[in-house]
C-alpha cells in the first residue's frame, strides 16, 4: 500500500515532539513572546503549559518551507584541556541565530551541526540571570547568563544588535554552567565571563575558553594551556587573561583561592595563546583581573586571608610593577581601572596610608602610572575581605560597587552596595537603580556610559557617567 508522504512527515514531526512541564514562568514567557512585535520571516517561539509542547519544525512566515530547529547533534563530543597550539573538540550543543555573515578563515566547532538561518530569533532563555555582559560597539551588546532553554537547563549568550532594546539567544551550552558573578571559576566546564572584541570575535571563559568569529552562531575552544581564565579582556586586537593552575573553593583555609598565577596573551584572529613571563606573581591569589587601556593591560589581585590588594603590574610591553602611590599603605598594593574615555588616564583604590584598616584612597594618574595624585575617600566605607569594584568614564567620574570582587571562598558577599562619584572619588552618593541596593558588577563604556547589574533578567544603563540609571530588560 502506497503511504502518504504528507502523512509520514507529520508522524515523524509528532513523534520527536517533547513535552515540557507546567510552570508559571513557561507561562509568562509564552504571554511575553505574544506580545512581541513580530517581524516577517521571523519564527515564533512556542511554549505552553503542561500540555502544549515545542515542536522541532515549524514553518516560517512568508517563507513557505519547513525548516529544523535542532543545530547541533545529540551527541556532543568532548572538550580535551591541551597546552598544544591545536584545540580539540568541542562539547557545544548549540541552539543560535545568525546575526550578520560569518568571518571567514575559521574552522568551526567539529561537532556536527546545521545553520540556523537568519530569519529565525530565538528569545533570551526563560528564567535568565546575569552573569557577565560585555559591550562589542556599534550598538552589539551580549550577555552570558543561565535559564531554562527548550533543551532544558542551559548557560547561554544572548545579544542585542539595537543598543539593548532588543535581544536573542545567540548560544546555548547544555555541557556548561555558570554560579554567576562573584565567584572565581572553580568546577568543571563552568564559565564566569563574556567578552567580544568586535561585534563577531568573542570569547565565553571560565574552566573552559571558547571563541566565536560569527557573532556568537558558532564556538570553537582556545588553548589556554589547559588552565582556568579568571578575566579576560582585550582592546579589539589581543586579547589578555589571567589564568590560574586552578581555585579552590573547598578544604581547609590554607587551600582556598587560585594558584599558580599566570598570564597569557593572544591576538582575536588565532585560538591559541602563549605565556607571558612576569616576575613576583603571588603563588596563590582570592582572584586576578585584567584592566585594559587601550592596548595597555594590567594585571590587579588580592591575596588569600586578609585579601589585602596585590601591587599592580602593567603586563603589556616589558611587564612592569607600579609603584604604590603616596597616600597608600605601602606594606599593600592597589587595584586599578582604566578611564573610559582618555587614553593614559588610571583610577585607584588602595587602604590609606594613616588608616589602612578604616578608610580607602582614591588615587588618580594621567602618565599611565607613572605619578600619581592621592585623596582620601571616607565615602567609601571601610575596606573589607570582598574589596570594591571600581570603574571609571573619566578621572572626574567614577563609579564603586562595595563588597564586589570574585571570591574563591564559593560564596558570595552580601550585601553589595553601589555608589557614584563626580569629583574624582572626594566625595560618594550611594546609587540604587530600580530602587535595588544590590549590584553585582559595573563597567564603563565610553562616553556616558555605564551598565551594571545584580544577576537577574535586567540590566542598568546610565548614560550620565553613573548619576543615574534606568533598568532596561533582556526579555521583550
Amino acid at each position: 500500500m502506497n503511504r502518504d508522504p504528507l502523512e509520514d512527515f507529520f508522524a515523524r514531526e509528532r513523534a520527536d515532539v517533547r513535552e515540557l512541564p507546567a510552570g508559571e514562568e513557561r507561562w509568562e514567557a509564552m504571554v511575553a513572546e505574544s506580545r512581541r512585535p513580530h517581524r516577517r520571516g521571523a519564527l515564533a517561539w512556542l511554549g505552553a503549559a503542561a500540555a502544549a509542547a515545542v515542536v522541532a519544525g515549524s514553518v516560517v512566515v512568508g517563507t513557505g518551507n519547513v525548516p529544523d530547529l535542532q543545530t547541533a547533534s545529540d551527541t556532543p563530543t568532548r572538550t580535551v584541556a591541551t597546552t598544544s597550539g591545536t584545540p580539540q573538540p568541542t562539547v557545544t550543543v548549540t541552539r543560535t541565530v545568525q546575526p550578520g555573515p560569518p568571518a571567514t578563515g575559521e574552522a568551526t566547532t567539529s561537532s556536527p551541526s546545521r545553520t540556523t538561518p537568519a530569519s529565525k530569533i530565538l528569545p533570551v532563555p526563560v528564567g535568565f540571570g546575569l552573569a557577565s555582559m560585555t559591550n562589542a560597539g556599534g550598538g552589539h551588546l551580549y550577555a552570558l547568563g543561565a535559564g531554562v532553554c527548550a533543551t532544558g537547563d542551559c548557560t547561554a549568550v544572548v545579544g542585542s544588535d539595537d543598543n539593548g532594546r532588543t535581544w536573542s539567544t545567540r548560544a546555548s551550552f547544555t555541557d556548561l554552567t555558570t554560579r554567576g558573578p562573584l565567584v572565581t571559576p572553580a568546577g568543571p566546564h563552568q564559565l564566569v565571563g563574556v567578552r567580544f572584541a568586535t561585534p563577531q570575535v568573542g570569547y565565553v571563559f571560565g574552566t573552559e575558553v571558547r571563541r566565536t568569529t560569527d557573532g556568537g552562531r558558532s564556538w570553537t575552544p582556545v588553548d589556554v594551556g589547559g588552565r582556568t581564565v579568571l578575566s579576560l579582556e582585550t582592546d579589539g586586537s589581543r586579547v589578555w587573561m589571567a589564568t590560574a593552575a586552578r581555585c579552590t573553593h573547598q578544604g581547609a583555609a590554607a587551600t582556598l583561592g587560585c594558584s599558580d598565577l599566570q598570564v597569557r596573551t593572544g591576538s582575536v584572529t588565532d585560538r591559541t595563546t602563549t605565556a607571558v613571563r612576569v616576575e613576583g606573581l603571588a603563588k596563590v591569589v582570592e582572584n586576578a583581573w585584567i584592566a585594559m587601556d587601550g592596548p595597555d593591560a594590567y594585571l590587579n589581585g588580592t591575596s588569600t586571608g586578609a585579601q589585602q590588594p596585590l601591587p599592580a603590574i602593567r603586563v603589556s610591553g616589558t611587564p612592569t610593577a607600579l609603584p604604590v602611590p603616596e597616600g597608600c599603605d605601602q606594606s599593600q598594593g592597589l587595584t586599578l581601572a582604566a578611564t573610559a574615555n582618555t587614553r593614559g588616564t588610571l583610577v585607584g583604590l588602595c587602604p590609606s596610608a594613616d588608616a589602612p584598616d578604616s578608610r580607602w584612597t582614591v588615587v588618580t594618574s594621567t602618565d599611565r602610572g607613572g605619578s600619581w595624585r592621592s585623596r582620601s575617600a571616607p565615602g567609601l566605607g571601610t575596606p573589607t575581605r570582598a574589596g570594591v569594584w571600581l570603574t571609571a568614564t573619566d578621572a572626574t567620574h567614577l563609579v564603586a560597587v562595595r563588597q564586589a570582587l570574585p571570591a574563591s571562598t564559593g560564596e558570595v558577599p552580601s550585601p553589595t552596595t553601589m555608589l557614584a562619584s563626580s569629583t574624582g572619588g572626594a566625595a560618594w552618593a550611594p546609587v540604587a537603580p530600580g530602587g535595588s541596593t544590590d549590584t553585582a558588577w559595573a563597567g564603563a563604556a565610553g562616553g556616558g556610559l555605564v551598565y551594571a547589574f545584580s544577576g537577574g533578567g535586567s540590566y542598568w544603563l546610565s548614560t550620565d557617567a553613573g548619576s543615574t540609571f534606568e533598568t532596561v530588560p533582556l526579555r521583550r
